[in-house]
C-alpha cells in the first residue's frame, strides 16, 4: 500500500524474468513507457494515478533501469526493449495492449507496434521524438541551442569529468533539467528519477545508428495514434509534425499549451483528460 498525494493506492509489485513491474487499477490495460533512455517508471507517478479509476496501470522499468536488474551480458538496444514489451504482454495474459510512451517511450511504442501491430489497441505518444534518428539528433540539437553560454561551460566541464568520475549524469541532469520544462516551478513535481548511464548510452547509439520505421508505418494504418506535444517542447508541435506525425497521416496532434518536455508533469490534469477520453473513446482499432 503506498500514500501517494494523501490518497492510498494499490500498488502491486511484481518481478517478471528480472523486469519489475507495478500494477494498479482494473479495466483495460495501459502500458506506460518512460523515457531516458535509462530513465523509470517513477517518472509517471503519481501523476497518472487518477486513470487507475478506469483503466489497469502498467508500469515496468526497462531493462538495466530503476529496480529492474541488468540484462545478463549487460547490453542494451532498441530491439531488445521492445521483446522484453512482448514478454511483459504475455506474462500479464493481455491479447492487446494501449500504450503510453514518452520521450524514448513514444519511440519504443512506435517499434513494438511496427514489429507487433497486431497486439496494440491504441497509442498515446507524449514529449514525442520522431520516426527516424533525426528527431534524436533533431532534439539534442534544438536543447542545445536553448543552453546559456554559463551553462554550456558548465555542462562542457561535468561531461570532461564523466570519465573520471569526477561528476555524474545526474550532476549534469541537474543542468538541464530546467530546460525541459515551460516553469521551474514544475521541478518541484518531478520524482527523484536516475539514468542509467551505461543504458543511456548504448540505447542512444543505437538509436543514431538504426532507428528508422519509415518502411514499417503502413503496419500502423489500423491503430489509432495520438500524439500530445507541450507548447514548448524542445520539439515543438510544429517540428514533431515534420518527424512523426506527417509520416502517419491518422495520427492526431494535440498542443499542450505552457507546457515544456515532460507533460505528464507539468500538466497532469489535461494529460489525464486526453488519456481518459483517447483510451475510453469507440475508435475502433
Amino acid at each position: 500500500m503506498n500514500d501517494v498525494n494523501n490518497n492510498t493506492v494499490n500498488l502491486i509489485n511484481a518481478d517478471f524474468h528480472g523486469i519489475h513491474v507495478n500494477l494498479v487499477g482494473d479495466g483495460e490495460a495501459i502500458v506506460f513507457l518512460h523515457g531516458g533512455p535509462g530513465s523509470e517508471q517513477s517518472f509517471f507517478l503519481p501523476h497518472v494515478l487518477p486513470l487507475s479509476q478506469q483503466f489497469k496501470l502498467v508500469f515496468y522499468d526497462q531493462n538495466g533501469c530503476g529496480k529492474s536488474e541488468p540484462s545478463i551480458d549487460n547490453q542494451y538496444s532498441m530491439m531488445n526493449e521492445v521483446n522484453t514489451l512482448e514478454l511483459l504482454r504475455k506474462e500479464l495474459k493481455l491479447e492487446k495492449i494501449n500504450l503510453f510512451g514518452e520521450s524514448w517511450g513514444s519511440m519504443l511504442a512506435l517499434l513494438y507496434a511496427t514489429t507487433y501491430p497486431e497486439r496494440v489497441n491504441k497509442i498515446l505518444l507524449t514529449a514525442a521524438i520522431g520516426v527516424t534518428a533525426e528527431g534524436f539528433k533533431t532534439f539534442g540539437i534544438e536543447l542545445e541551442k536553448r543552453l546559456s553560454e554559463n551553462d554550456q561551460l558548465k555542462l562542457s566541464k561535468l561531461e570532461d569529468g564523466l570519465e573520471s568520475g569526477q561528476s555524474s549524469i545526474n550532476d549534469i541532469l541537474s543542468i538541464l533539467d530546467k530546460y525541459y520544462v515551460f516553469s521551474e516551478d514544475s521541478l518541484k513535481k518531478k520524482a527523484n528519477t536516475s539514468i542509467k548511464p551505461r543504458v543511456n548510452q548504448q540505447i542512444g547509439e543505437d538509436i543514431i545508428k538504426n532507428y528508422d520505421i519509415t518502411n514499417k508505418l503502413d503496419t500502423l494504418h489500423h491503430i489509432p495514434i495520438l500524439v500530445a506535444q507541450g507548447s514548448d517542447d524542445i520539439l515543438t508541435p510544429s517540428l514533431i509534425k515534420e518527424l512523426l506525425v506527417d509520416y502517419i497521416p491518422h495520427a492526431k496532434l494535440i498542443e499542450i499549451k505552457n507546457c515544456g518536455h515532460w507533460t505528464v508533469v507539468e500538466k497532469p490534469v489535461e494529460m489525464n483528460d486526453i488519456a481518459k477520453e483517447f483510451f475510453s473513446s469507440n475508435i475502433l482499432s
